[in-house]
């Protein structure tokens, strides 16, 4: 079998040969064509780019003034209104600057600093150059716009900026917001996809004017100001570009086939291919987005290629079917083999592996496969999936006893006991596993595993299955995203009429032994030691922190806070609070993070 797919693909290999030399040797005459099918390549390519950097501006903005509209956003609170401009910043780095303008004439912004941090204030819009006219623009819109480019004397260059009214329900103006991204950051930004080309890309704004290129990335220098805010083709620095609207040369075959979408051009002693697309939307006026790149570069390969071409097709699609005959219901059998296996590797589950096969070893295989599958599918379920995974790659060392620097975390639903008893069986069970595979993906999604599941309780710990040095800080991230998907999963149990799910969750780090505990027909990959009674006494320390209209309450060990890399990501910590835990002579300290 596999001998006969040898030969089928050593056929394939040589008739292809055979055909590319063909190829290579008679090849002429579509050089033009495929000139054209690169261009148009090029230039979809980088306005797709530029969509996709400058559309996520617009659309978040909307949803700020979307919140801000419907409330969710207090517009009478600065410190709100510039959160959530940094919010929105941190996600969209396109973005330089973001502001709301608020009727009483104040501008709260933020500002992203050469760090790529934002600094936030609020001061006053009759300060801004024409802050009160594009103020009254947005009085009198509706809608969202890409207003004219200006000045930003704070950012020393000229900026895009899109703008949105806020409005109530009932169309009542509240507010302005803009978003500014500057030209130094849409050259830098579009050309990241053209680092191979030597920064050929540039925007062109009216027939000379530069809006994007390699040297605007740095604009300092050009002598740009408010009264000048881009410079001309001829003050880049760019001779190719300079000589962009020269008298066209090049054949005429060429020319006919570019037409309007771009054309050739002699500068620097070579001759350069130009294409270029109009684009509108983001200001008033259209831009020209193009690229260009010498001519030699799309047609020094391909100028043998026609005649060769239609023989080479031909040799090749009798390649093909011979293998194909050969080869095809072999393959298929086999595919479905490797494929079961690459599944079993990857712990996939879900769906039937074995196909029907003419072939009896294939077929006796695949069976035997189905039949592992279901039974590793429930082991899968037993078993967390990472210690799997290690065991697939270390073996019986990967649960060897060691002693290790952990963080663990305990979770327990607030009065779950009186809550149960009051529902069905089954309404039980889903009320936990939800609960469960809301933890859950937070625990996974930050590295953890989880130990065990004790009733309505969640035992889990960062660091265990492999040394991990920040296991205090992906602990501490896990525990916070919690609070924040349970808050928001209370908001839809308010919605649908049950009453809301309170939860605590205690933190502690220190050293562990972790492996295999357990007697010789049935052990479990746990961790024991102090460190694990100290994280469960913290989540039931939570009892005397917790207020009653507490929804989540997140206490950290200060041994925890200690061991993280990036405790600042916290930003100011809570003063702790000094308590005695059982077990330990002196007291601890406590940090509620939430």
């Amino acid at each position: 079998m596999i001998a006969a797919l040898a030969l089928a693909f050593v056929s394939l290999a040589l008739i292809s040969g055979i055909a590319y030399i063909a190829v290579l040797a008679g090849a002429t005459g579509t050089a033009e064509r495929l000139l054209v099918d690169r261009a148009e390549r090029v230039v979809d390519a980088e306005v797709t780019t530029i969509r996709s950097r400058l559309d996520p501006v617009t659309e978040n903005l909307e949803l700020i003034a979307a919140l801000a509209a419907a409330g969710r956003i207090d517009i009478d609170s600065p410190v709100a209104v510039r959160e959530a401009l940094g919010v929105m910043m941190s996600r969209v780095p396109a973005i330089a600057a973001a502001a709301f303008a608020t009727l009483d004439l104040q501008l709260h912004r933020a500002v992203r600093n050469p760090d790529g941090q934002a600094s936030r204030d609020t001061i006053s819009l009759a300060t801004q150059p024409r802050g009160l006219e594009r103020f009254r623009e947005l009085q009198t819109s509706h809608h969202t716009f890409w207003g004219a480019l200006f000045w930003s004397e704070q950012l020393q260059q000229p900026v895009l900026n899109v703008r949105t009214p806020v409005r109530r329900i009932d169309d009542a103006f509240i507010g302005g917001l803009i978003a500014t991204v500057t030209v130094g950051d849409l050259s830098y930004l579009i050309g990241e996809d053209d680092r191979g080309t030597s920064g050929r890309y540039f925007i062109l704004v009216g027939r000379d004017k530069v809006l994007a290129h390699r040297r605007l990335v740095d604009p300092r220098g050009l002598g740009l100001s408010e009264d000048k805010p881009l410079p001309t083709i001829t003050e880049v620095g760019d001779p190719v570009l300079a000589n962009i609207w020269s008298p066209p040369v090049g054949a005429r075959q060429v020319k006919q086939a570019l037409g309007n979408f771009g054309h050739v051009v002699e500068a620097e002693g070579r001759r350069w291919v130009f294409v270029y697309r109009e684009l509108r939307h983001y200001g008033p006026d259209p831009w020209l987005v193009g690229q260009y790149f010498p001519l030699e570069e799309a047609t020094a390969d391909l100028d043998r290629l026609a005649n060769g071409a239609i023989v080479g097709a031909v040799t090749l699609a009798v390649a093909i079917v011979v293998a194909l005959l050969m080869g095809l219901s072999m393959a298929r059998s086999i595919r479905t083999i490797t494929s079961a296996a690459e599944s079993i590797e990857h712990l996939d589950f879900e769906h039937p592996f074995h196909q029907r096969s003419r072939l009896r070893e294939i077929d006796e295989a695949g069976q035997s496969l189905d039949k592992a599958r279901s039974v590793l599918k429930w082991f899968g379920a037993y078993v967390p999936r990472r210690l799997v995974f290690r065991l697939m790659e270390l073996g019986e060392e990967a649960v060897a006893s060691r002693r290790r620097n952990v963080t663990v975390m305990f979770t327990d639903i607030v009065g779950f006991t009186p809550q149960a008893e009051d529902l069905p069986e089954q309404e039980t069970a889903d009320l936990l596993n939800h609960h469960f595979a809301l933890l859950g993906a937070c625990i996974d999604r930050d590295q953890g595993v989880i130990d065990k599941y004790i009733g309505d309780c969640v035992m889990a710990v960062w660091g265990g299955l492999s040394r991990m040095e920040d296991h205090a800080d992906h602990a501490v991230n896990a525990a916070l995203e919690m609070a924040r998907v349970l808050r928001e999963d209370n908001q839809i149990r308010r919605a649908s009429g049950k009453e809301p799910v309170r939860l605590r969750v205690g933190l502690h780090s220190g050293p562990v032994v972790v492996g295999n505990i357990g007697a010789p027909g049935r052990v479990n990959y746990t961790v024991v030691g102090d460190t694990v009674n100290v994280a469960q006494r913290f989540e039931q320390l939570g009892k005397e922190f917790m207020a009653p209209d507490d929804e989540v309450i997140v206490l950290v060990s200060g041994d925890t806070i200690a061991a993280m890399k990036h405790p600042e990501v916290l930003g100011v910590l809570p003063k702790p609070v000094l308590r005695f835990v059982k077990g330990r002579d002196e007291p601890e300290q406590v940090y509620r993070l939430a």
